[in-house]
């Protein structure tokens, strides 16, 4: 093992693999990354055995499994995936188009389609399998941090690193979390990206700065603001419930998703450097 920072704790210690997904929702093959060059794509980094990073010591990668974290992150995962075939069936008996086509069609008003899910009845509609939304929210903010090169999101915002590893409600503000849905494989960025957002009535212009993440079927993004680059369901008031809390209420565990949208710089990014990778 080398020695290196930890994403989490920020100390210098020895390293461990952490997958990324977590292995249990599959992530357990080769893996491939990329990088592009212009219009080429070159060979990045090869997994043989899943997407895992060195990047954790031991006591914060075997920490986030005793809190939970993996686990639920995993759960939620399986509870999407058990959604997804019975909104794509949904989606064929009213269009009579392939259901496969939700992921890459826009509604006729060029908006997103909008999956409102029941969390928990994924796996098995007549039986519940209540999920914990803050040990989900901080395995994802867990798995931001993990694939940084720099410790700068890590120093200069002390609360993302409080909130990460409170079992409290917590906050990240200014932070804030999005998640919205796409077929778009694995990518990632290990530094920050502007979202600029251009309001044509005043002709004035924001730009905050994002952090992405994307595990099929989750586009996950972390915006030092409130604005999303993309069409995506805001979650960060997950972390205000502490980490043994599951959702309870029906109302609390319908969470509508959307199909992230074709035609959006960054999602058409993602779909097209998928469809332009080497066979």
């Amino acid at each position: 093992m080398d020695t290196g920072w930890c994403r989490h704790c920020g100390q210098e210690k020895e390293m461990t693999r952490e997958h990324l997904p977590p292995e249990a929702t599959g992530n357990n093959s080769e893996v491939t990354l990329y990088q592009q060059f212009g219009d080429e794509f070159q060979v990045f980094r090869q997994f043989p055995k899943g997407h895992a990073l060195e990047t954790l010591c031991m006591q914060c990668n075997g920490g986030a499994s005793e809190r939970g974290l993996p686990q639920a992150y995993t759960a939620w995962h399986a509870d999407v995936l058990g959604h997804l075939p019975r909104c794509g069936a949904a989606y064929r008996h009213v269009f009579g188009a392939d259901p496969n086509d939700l992921w890459t069609r826009n509604r006729s008003d060029g908006s997103a389609w909008i999956l409102p899910l029941e969390h928990g009845r994924g796996v098995d509609p007549e039986t519940m399998r209540n999920l914990h939304p803050g040990r989900i929210a901080r395995q994802i903010l867990g798995g931001i941090l993990a694939v940084q090169n720099t410790r700068r999101l890590l120093d200069d915002h002390p609360q993302l690193q409080a909130a990460y590893f409170s079992e409290e409600p917590a906050s990240i503000a200014p932070f804030t979390l999005h998640v919205a849905l796409a077929n778009a494989g694995t990518a990632y960025l290990n530094t920050s990206a502007s979202a600029i957002t251009i309001d044509l009535t005043t002709d004035s212009s924001t730009a905050d700065e994002c952090w992405i993440m994307t595990f099929a079927p989750f586009v996950m993004i972390l915006v030092e603001g409130e604005q999303s680059p993309i069409t995506a369901t805001r979650i960060d008031h997950w972390f205000q419930r502490p980490t043994n809390q599951t959702f309870g209420r029906r109302a609390d565990r319908t969470v509508s998703y959307p199909i992230a949208r074709r035609g959006e710089l960054l999602v058409e990014s993602l779909y097209q450097g998928r469809e332009r990778l080497p066979s």
